[in-house]
C-alpha cells in the first residue's frame, strides 16, 4: 500500500500554489458582484486560520483485489470549505465556484495522479484519488 505521503507535495502545488490564479480567472470570467477571496491556507493541514479556509481530511486508504493485482492505492480525502458568508445563497455561489476553480485545476493540470471531485455535500468537496 502506499502511503498518503506520496501525493502531499501534488495537493500542496494544486491547493496553494496554483488555486489563486483559478480564483482570480474565475472571479474575471462570472464578474457578477460575488467575489471568492483567495483561501487563508500556507499549508493543507492548518487549523486556527482566518476565512476563508479549508481543512483536509482523511478519510480512506483502500486497496481492492484488483488494485492489489495492478498495484493501485486509493485515497479518499474530504475538502471542508469555510467562505465566511452567512447568506445562504451567496454561502452556495461561493461554495460552487471554490469546486469549479478545483475542478479546473484538475482537468488542466497534467498530473501523475488520478484526482476526482465525487461529491459535493454542504460545505464539503469528496475526492477520490488514484495512485498507480
Amino acid at each position: 500500500m502506499k502511503s498518503i505521503e506520496s501525493i502531499l507535495p501534488i495537493l500542496h502545488e494544486l491547493l496553494i500554489e496554483k488555486l489563486p490564479l483559478y480564483i482570480e480567472r474565475i472571479n474575471k470570467e462570472k464578474n457578477d458582484g460575488i467575489i471568492i477571496k483567495e483561501f487563508e491556507n500556507k499549508k493543507l493541514f492548518e487549523t486556527n486560520i482566518k476565512i476563508p479556509s479549508f481543512k483536509l481530511i482523511q478519510e480512506e486508504a483502500q486497496i481492492t483485489e484488483k488494485d492489489r493485482i495492478i498495484e493501485n492505492t486509493i485515497f479518499e480525502l474530504k475538502m471542508e470549505i469555510k467562505t465566511g458568508k452567512t447568506d445562504e445563497e451567496e454561502n452556495l455561489y461561493c461554495l460552487w465556484r471554490y469546486a469549479e476553480a478545483i475542478g479546473n485545476i484538475i482537468e488542466e493540470s497534467d498530473l501523475e495522479i488520478e484526482i476526482k471531485i465525487t461529491k459535493i455535500n454542504n460545505n464539503t468537496l469528496f475526492f477520490r484519488i488514484k495512485i498507480d
